[in-house]
């Protein structure tokens, strides 16, 4: 006789029918929370692909846009010092006359 048929032969006569219906009922209650809450998990996680797809494409598009934006305000930048230097090249003195008024900020470095 083999083990797992001596060791189920050996539960069953320890057991009563009444004790082993309530074993196989325990169990039967046990599959089917288990079956809900794996279902309950699969809704969780359809919903959840579902709306990080949707955040995923906003971040795209607002990711692009800053790009877009950074570049733009960098050809202002650009624009606005090639000007600064041609009105120092050309008025010199009322050049200095207002850096000496409206000095210019410092910015620290992170």
């Amino acid at each position: 006789m083999s083990i797992p048929h001596h060791l189920s032969t050996q539960l069953l006569e320890l057991k009563s029918d009444e004790e082993i219906k309530v074993i196989i009922k325990d169990q039967e209650e046990c599959l089917e929370i288990y079956k809900d809450t794996q279902h309950k998990l699969d809704a969780f996680n359809k919903f959840s692909k579902a709306r990080y797809q949707q955040v995923h494409k906003h971040f795209e598009i607002h990711t692009k846009l800053l790009k877009q934006v950074k570049g733009d305000l960098d050809t202002v930048f650009i624009k606005l010092r090639k000007i600064k230097n041609q009105l120092a090249l050309k008025y010199p003195n009322e050049f200095e006359t207002v850096l000496q008024k409206f000095p210019p900020p410092q910015v620290e470095d992170d």
